[in-house]
């Protein structure tokens, strides 16, 4: 994993970028419940995208490039999905993160992991957020602790997390035929130095 260069964003992102802070100090109710709208509102200013890229996504994985991120703080990511992707059900450290859709098509799958034994779990859907052009869809802990990806279209999306985490928590399905998952840590694909 390589270490990431940190440059400066374009003005109107270095505002949102500020202002998604300010909402994380008053707390993830604020960070939740208000941050979607921000972001959307910005990203209709077409000088948002003014060197903000991400890369294309190979088929079979998908691609995260930081837009914005001081060390220690939140951080925004622009990702690319390739069609027919899936990214397994994970979590975020217990922090509630979310996304507003660039382009495409996204489905957001919350679920509940509830433990059944020596470290396996079952998974139980609790709804779907289907993600047009414009939409937020939001993942929070207190609601949803689990959730899956689902891109059945090439898609990009900004996704606003409140740490920038080297790791996660997939579920992974055991293969015993039981339905049953186990949860494990894997480390998030960093992008080259910029």
């Amino acid at each position: 994993m390589s270490s990431e260069a940190y440059v400066d964003a374009n003005p109107v992102v270095r505002e949102c970028y500020e202002r998604l802070g300010c909402l994380l100090e008053e707390g993830d109710d604020a960070f939740v419940g208000r941050g979607p709208a921000l972001l959307q509102a910005a990203i209709r200013d077409p000088a948002f995208f003014d060197g903000v890229a991400t890369d294309p996504a190979p088929p079979g994985s998908y691609t995260r490039r930081r837009v914005v991120g001081d060390p220690g703080r939140h951080v925004v990511r622009f990702m690319e999905w390739p069609p027919g992707f899936s990214l397994l059900p994970h979590e975020h450290h217990g922090r509630p993160c979310f996304e507003v859709l660039v382009e495409g098509l996204l489905a957001v799958v919350d679920m509940r992991a509830d433990p059944v034994s020596d470290g396996l779990y079952e998974l139980t859907p609790l709804g779907t957020t289907v993600a047009r052009p414009g939409d937020a869809a939001v993942v929070d802990p207190r609601v949803n602790g689990v959730h899956a990806v689902y891109s059945p279209v090439r898609s990009r999306s900004l996704h606003v997390y409140p740490s920038d985490e080297a790791h996660a928590y997939g579920y992974c399905l055991v293969e015993d035929g039981s339905d049953r998952y186990s949860r494990e840590r894997f480390d998030l694909r960093r992008e080259p130095r910029e």
